[in-house]
């Protein structure tokens, strides 16, 4: 059949004139093709929704609302099927105001929220691993749609690319790291020895205590380390090199 005669039919029930689409009118791919030629009618040339602006625009209230329901159920489609079925590759899911029912839920969900990140960090904003911590905030899930995938991560952006990128990053290298860590004693601790030994290179406390600078907290996003755990004073920082100092000399073995 036709697209002009598919969207005749579909205009003949839209407008009341016919009450139902003819028997088998959906079945097999052709039926798909069908409901392609539809979908697109309805959005492009009945509602005049830019295609750009589908996400925006497009609920399934929108769809639903013009006959699309049944013929979707069919399929067992949710909104977005129906839409990806029109526009094959042309949106992801996220992009949506509306997110398929329970489409961040369970273990499925939390994969699909670590391949929707990871998509967005890849291809979208093409960022390198280097670049990656300080673009994880709040803005970066709200902007790119990810909200619910953020909030499977208890909104901490340092779980969510640990589960995207596990093992390459350290909690202390994002902008959002919890304000208690910086209150926990081993969670310092871990923190100032990967900025001395991994990121400064320095190769002892001692050396350490000579050249730590305030600047190298700044340089490494650390300024939440630098203001909660030592109140912003050098000195501090210091005071606690040299208690580290201490106690590895009170481990050391005693010559005879």
């Amino acid at each position: 059949m036709s697209r002009e005669h598919v969207i005749e039919i579909y205009q003949n029930i839209l407008d009341g004139k016919v009450k139902r689409f003819p028997n088998n009118f959906f079945v097999g791919e052709e039926g798909k093709i069908y409901m392609k030629y539809m979908t697109r009618y309805l959005l492009e040339e009945r509602l005049l929704i830019q295609i750009n602006e589908i996400p925006i625009k497009v609920k399934a209230s929108v769809l639903w609302s013009h006959r699309l329901r049944s013929p979707a159920l069919i399929y067992g489609w949710n909104y977005y099927d129906v839409i990806d079925n029109a526009y094959p590759g042309c949106f992801k899911p996220w992009e949506f105001q509306q997110v398929p029912h329970k489409y961040w839920s369970g273990q499925e969900g939390r994969n699909r929220a670590i391949k929707a990140v990871k998509h967005v960090i890849e291809n979208e904003l093409n960022l390198s691993l280097e670049e990656i911590p300080s673009h994880m905030n709040y803005h970066f899930f709200k902007n790119h749609d990810l909200n619910g995938a953020f909030k499977i991560f208890d909104h901490s952006p340092f779980q969510v690319i640990e589960a995207v990128y596990p093992g390459l990053f350290k909690p202390w290298q994002f902008a959002n790291v919890p304000l208690n860590c910086w209150k926990d004693d081993e969670f310092i601790q871990a923190t100032m020895e990967d900025l001395i030994f991994q990121q400064l290179r320095f190769s002892s406390y001692e050396e350490a205590l000579l050249k730590v600078r305030k600047q190298h907290f700044f340089d490494y996003q650390l300024t939440g380390l630098f203001q909660m755990a030592f109140g912003s004073r050098l000195h501090k920082v210091l005071e606690w090199i040299q208690l580290r100092i201490k106690e590895k000399n009170h481990f050391l073995p005693v010559s005879k």
